[in-house]
């Protein structure tokens, strides 16, 4: 592999794996967000029930203003897990693969400047939907992808802002859905700062064993999305959590594990009920 440290990707602060929850101005009714509204008041609530960070899904990085939501986070004592970019794609309509190359150019400056907010917050930016769908060209465009990508890279690396590619599954995306094909495509392209970002619901779609994923992704793992295999909060369905975090404690991962689910019955509703759940079982305090 490319990346020789062990997780130089994963925020950490030297005290093990740490929950974070998703956080966004305003969202969909299905959309995995569980506060909405003022920033500055999610972060509170989220702290309120004992996450220790807040992840951010930005709707327009272009008026997001980085410096005044770390007054916020430092006030309450809360880290920022992530930014999310997905935004950039599902607003917006850019790609890295979009055949517009107008459009590849807005999307290659629009995570760019996801990377400016994230080192002002001192966090890392996740790379989704904005990679884009390939259909009918997929090597061509992944090529695209791929040179987007290793822009973005070396501007994130100058920064020292490390990048998550997430594991998406099959039905919302048609590549890199495996946590085996995003270490290929990064070893492949020799993206020295970017990581893999999994998902517990994604995993249980596409991958074989969720544990076996987190082994053979090894050092490159940076972020981790938890929620039920029916995308509830987890703890209410089926999902084998005793497996997944035996294995991420294995590995030694020590960066943040962020509630991404659907907002049912209420989403901070399932936020508590999420934080109750993986704190009694895997957060207790083992010494």
């Amino acid at each position: 592999m490319a990346h020789d440290s062990r997780f130089p990707g994963a925020l950490s602060n030297g005290t093990g794996m740490r929950l974070a929850v998703t956080a966004a101005p305003d969202a969909g009714p299905k959309a995995p967000i569980l506060f909405r509204g003022d920033l500055a008041d999610c972060v509170a609530d989220a702290r309120a029930v004992g996450y220790e960070g807040i992840e951010v899904h930005v709707p327009n990085i272009w008026e997001f203003d980085a410096a005044s939501f770390g007054s916020a986070c430092a006030a309450e004592g809360m880290a920022v897990s992530a930014l999310v970019s997905g935004q950039l794609n599902v607003r917006m309509g850019l790609s890295l693969c979009h055949e517009d190359g107008e459009k590849v150019r807005l999307a290659i400056d629009g995570l760019k400047r996801f990377v400016d907010a994230a080192a002002t917050l001192r966090t890392g930016v996740v790379v989704g939907w904005v990679r884009g769908q390939v259909g009918a060209d997929p090597a061509g465009k992944l090529a695209r992808q791929a040179e987007g990508m290793a822009e973005v890279d070396a501007y994130a690396g100058s920064k020292n802002v490390p990048l998550y590619i997430e594991a998406i599954n099959r039905y919302e995306l048609d590549s890199l859905n495996t946590a085996w094909e995003i270490v290929q495509f990064i070893d492949g392209h020799n993206l020295k700062n970017t990581y893999i970002h999994l998902d517990t619901f994604h995993m249980n779609i596409d991958e074989y064993s969720p544990a076996k994923a987190i082994r053979e992704v090894g050092p490159l793992l940076g972020y981790f999305h938890i929620a039920e295999n029916t995308r509830w909060y987890p703890g209410h369905d089926r999902l084998d959590f005793d497996s997944v975090f035996a294995t991420l404690e294995a590995v030694g991962y020590d960066g943040f594990v962020s509630v991404e689910c659907l907002p049912y019955p209420t989403g901070p509703e399932a936020a508590r009920r999420a934080f109750e759940f993986l704190r009694y079982r895997y957060f207790y305090d083992k010494r």
